[in-house]
């Protein structure tokens, strides 16, 4: 029963995701946290978000803005030098309350603030704090949508950059958290792997669909209600687990 709902929680986030490009992962990451070790959770969110997020890299190749992606990847191998410098895995309450915070935080940040993520500077500034919240929550997508949503990208242009730049950082928290997986290892069979695979592609395949029949004004503003929610909810569980 747990690993059904593995795979169909990577089929409803994955939709989510290839939709508004945002809210899924942050979900996703949610009921692993819920359901496994922080390791595994982890890793398997790793190999299912690098998949979701590499296949929408193919389906809006050809809106992907490369002079956003080297200042961002520059920032985001800092970020892994340093985590595997020190060798940090979070406790569960801790990824709980900032997977929550994240969706916040867009929200009381000054309108004067200008992270355009078309500036240099800002793209790498954008590479190291996305990379961090990755490797400490295991999802980033709200901190991501900070430096986009004063950029002109359109929606296909945002959808195919955040790919990339998304794909980039769970490869590298993949990566980080692999090494470090130990007796989790157990915990998953292979199976399971190739299962949220499946179900990370199938959920891009419908999102497609459905995002031709949006135009860029709702899809920057669907989906914000309804992440603030999901992060009280999280904000809460992650209270109670640090102290029980």
């Amino acid at each position: 029963m747990i690993y059904l709902i593995l795979i169909l929680a990577t089929l409803a986030t994955s939709i989510v995701s290839g939709v508004l490009s945002m809210a899924g992962g942050m979900i996703l990451m949610g009921v692993f946290g819920f359901l496994l070790s922080v390791p595994a959770a982890m890793v398997l969110h790793g190999v299912a978000q690098a998949f979701s997020n590499g296949s929408r890299v193919w389906l809006y190749r050809s809106h992907i803005r490369l002079a956003v992606l080297l200042p961002y990847t520059f920032g985001a191998l800092l970020v892994l030098g340093v985590f595997s410098a020190t060798v940090f895995v979070p406790d569960i309450g801790l990824v709980f309350i900032l997977i929550g915070s994240f969706p916040l935080i867009t929200l009381v940040l000054p309108k004067r603030i200008n992270l355009d993520m078309e500036k240099a500077p800002i793209a790498f500034l954008s590479g190291i704090v996305v990379t961090v919240a990755q490797m400490l929550a295991g999802a980033s997508g709200p901190v991501l949508d900070i430096f986009y949503v004063q950029s002109s990208l359109t929606r296909h242009e945002i959808l195919g950059t955040k790919a990339v730049t998304q794909t980039l950082g769970h490869i590298i928290k993949l990566a980080y958290y692999a090494v470090l997986l130990g007796a989790a290892g157990s915990e998953l069979p292979a199976w399971i792997f190739l299962a949220v695979v499946g179900a990370a592609l199938a959920g891009n395949w419908i999102g497609k669909f459905v995002i031709e029949r949006i135009d860029d004004r709702q899809f920057k503003s669907v989906g914000r209600y309804v992440i603030v929610v999901i992060g009280l909810v999280y904000i809460t569980k992650g209270v109670v687990e640090l102290y029980e």
